[in-house]
């Protein structure tokens, strides 16, 4: 999220979907800052690594997902909308079940081992993921590789935020996962309800400590 190419989300996910290319589409936008500079989120910049991907490997972003995690119990992609030239959309629209999300959530909280302690991802590239490296600017949260980061009720707390409200969480200090789902139809940001989501959140990390305690 720190190309610098100007952003594809928001006010301008529906002219840059309405493309022939959604590749080039994204390429093609003017910078909008220096590369490395501010954090600009942008759907563009992370259907990009899905091109990326698919060039590389020679398999589609879907087949890479289903290889690399396929020994996750409980982890599935049903769907996955792709672009006009089949490459899998690296924004959004993956179909996946609460519980699936959950099972991601775990995976990385118990530093990319599965429950039969193998190991699918490395515990590097969780840290690397989980560094800050810039902020949002919509909300000063902390952000790394694909993860926001933020204080709630006192804990430091991971998560991934989809459209609509689809949320995962992390709480490292208390060993805990949390996935919720929301209306896919509608933001869950600045006019909608994703500071709710997150008060949720609080309640369960002081729910926790008060029964603990």
């Amino acid at each position: 999220m720190q190309a610098g190419l100007g952003r594809t989300s928001g006010q301008y996910y529906g002219q840059w979907v309405a493309q022939s290319n959604w590749v080039r589409a994204a390429l093609a936008r003017p910078f909008a800052d220096d590369p490395g500079g501010d954090m600009l989120y942008s759907t563009g910049s992370s259907h990009l690594l899905s091109a990326i991907l698919t060039r590389q490997t020679g398999k589609s972003t879907l087949e890479l997902a289903r290889e690399w995690l396929g020994p996750l119990d409980g982890f599935a992609i049903t769907a996955w909308d792709r672009d006009p030239q089949g490459i899998y959309f690296g924004g959004n629209q993956m179909a996946m079940s609460t519980r699936s999300l959950l099972a991601f959530g775990e995976l990385y909280r118990n530093g990319g081992r599965t429950a039969d302690g193998r190991q699918i991802i490395t515990q590097s590239w969780i840290d690397q993921s989980w560094q800050h490296r810039t902020n949002s600017r919509f909300t000063g949260d902390e952000y790394g590789y694909g993860w926001f980061m933020r204080d709630l009720a006192g804990q430091d707390v991971v998560y991934a935020w989809g459209y609509g409200g689809q949320m995962l969480y992390i709480v490292p200090s208390l060993e805990l996962t949390v996935a919720m789902t929301s209306d896919e139809t509608k933001p869950s940001a600045r006019t909608g309800y994703r500071d709710q989501l997150h008060g949720l959140m609080a309640d369960i990390i002081d729910r926790i400590e008060a029964d603990a305690g």
